[in-house]
């Protein structure tokens, strides 16, 4: 990975973190973070932002799945509560 033509880097930047510990608040950041780098960089960090993508994607599945849950029981709580009256 190179910061620009003459220099390696073999460690993070100090501001470099896993996209895990990624606030909410902080994602302007990020992108101008990810504006400043190089194609290199880019091309180095690509696989830990698809992990961090595929986490996401799962997760989201998982919170559709619980919205699911809850509006069956609703439905279902409505229709008992409509045969209690």
């Amino acid at each position: 990975m190179w910061r620009n033509e003459r220099e390696k880097v073999t460690e993070p930047t100090n501001n470099e973190r896993p996209l895990k510990d990624l606030g909410f608040d902080e994602s302007g950041v990020y992108i101008d973070e990810i504006d400043t780098m190089s194609l290199e960089e880019l091309e180095h960090r690509l696989p830990e932002a698809q992990q961090a993508l595929e986490a996401i994607e799962t997760k989201l599945e998982e919170l559709m799945s619980l919205r699911d849950a809850a509006l069956a029981c609703a439905a279902a709580m409505t229709a008992r509560l409509a045969a209690l009256k």
